[in-house]
């Protein structure tokens, strides 16, 4: 997004008069390209829908030296992600757009965001069209020095020409163009200006880009730490994560000798002694954390994340990140037991009872236990 807004704010700043839409493009969001199209950059696109409606204009008309140039472009290439955005035929809403030009241009250039192929394909319905520059990607060492797309080998499809845009800026194509009244379009001039070392940087530009650039390093940084972070699928809030025992026994190392004979920390043992260690319904209530944002799961404690297997602290007291001493964390097993130890699987469930005969037992854990009575 934040690319997007600067490239979109430079390219109107720039002053350009037409823009194809790619499908590269539409990785920006389709609420950036709307956004900045409102504000002036002239985004072109006949077969981008959305809902039913055309996202961008099919086609611009300028005024150039006395001609009345119309701009056509057309989109091919469909990104990974549409997100409820429809690519239609490209040789159907072509065709209804130069239909809709006619009679209001004097020339019409078409931007072709596709292969060569596709593009050798779909120009024979596209009558009307004298000139197309097709803008996907292909390596600037192996494009011809007058910038025509000599990809398969051809120039022109018979009489109409076909241009290379460049990619990435690292080039710009300056074509000069005749069309006299009654005749087809002809090419005067056509060259490729390489962007390199040659071409000296304009210092406010220059400044601008390496400021963006610093600026998006410093937010890329901040999206790794972001994406270190669990967080609920659904609202993207932060949570809590689980530590595993092995974190607890740093402090707690006074419990674990008893805790890690018991039942509880073994319950994982007793569903694959039954063959339902794969069983979801009996897993939640034999593991820690099952079903939550960083809790037990098979597959990431294999490569790596805490062993969460059996119930271990953190199933009765929450997540380790919320451990606190003031009371409430120790105070949560409490509330929690009721979760498994239900009325189906636990009848005669009585919690000062079942606290008693459980292995957190000890002098520590019967006086906590008699102080929170």
């Amino acid at each position: 997004m934040y690319r997007g807004r600067f490239l979109a704010e430079t390219m109107i700043e720039l002053g350009y008069d037409a823009v194809a839409v790619g499908e590269r493009d539409l990785s920006f969001g389709i609420r950036t390209l709307r956004e900045y199209a409102e504000k002036g950059l002239p985004l072109v696109c006949a077969n981008l829908f959305d809902g039913g409606e055309r996202v961008f204009p099919p086609f611009l008309v300028k005024k150039v030296h006395g001609k009345r140039v119309g701009v056509l472009a057309l989109l091919d290439t469909p990104p990974r992600e549409l997100h409820g955005l429809e690519i239609r035929d490209p040789a159907a809403e072509g065709r209804d757009a130069l239909e809709r030009m006619r009679g209001r241009t004097d020339v019409v250039v078409l931007l072709a965001h596709m292969e060569r192929g596709r593009l050798d394909d779909l120009l024979p319905a596209l009558e009307g069209v004298d000139l197309v520059v097709r803008g996907h990607t292909i390596d600037i060492e192996s494009a011809a020095e007058d910038c025509s797309d000599t990809t398969g080998g051809a120039f022109e499809d018979a009489v109409r020409p076909i241009l290379f845009a460049g990619d990435r800026a690292r080039a710009v194509g300056l074509v000069v163009v005749a069309a006299p009244p009654g005749e087809r379009v002809s090419l005067v001039e056509r060259r490729l200006i390489n962007l390199d070392a040659a071409v000296p940087d304009e210092p406010a530009t220059a400044e601008r880009v390496r400021s963006f650039l610093a600026e998006e390093g410093a937010r890329r940084r901040e999206l790794a730490v972001s994406k270190s972070i669990p967080r609920d699928e659904r609202t993207g809030r932060i949570v809590e994560r689980y530590l595993g025992v092995d974190v607890c026994a740093r402090c707690h190392g006074d419990l674990m000798p008893r805790f890690i004979l018991s039942r509880h920390f073994r319950a994982m043992e007793t569903l694959r002694a039954r063959g339902e260690a794969e069983n979801s319904a009996c897993v939640r209530c034999h593991t820690t954390g099952f079903g939550r944002p960083t809790g037990y799961d098979a597959e990431t404690e294999a490569s790596g994340a805490p062993y969460l297997q059996g119930v271990q602290c953190e199933a009765c007291h929450g997540p380790g990140t919320l451990h606190e001493r003031g009371g409430t964390y120790a105070a949560s097993g409490r509330s929690s037991c009721g979760a498994c130890h239900t009325s189906t699987w636990s009848p005669d469930f009585e919690y000062d009872a079942y606290w008693r005969r459980s292995a957190h037992c000890g002098p520590a854990a019967a006086d906590s236990a008699a102080g929170e009575r």
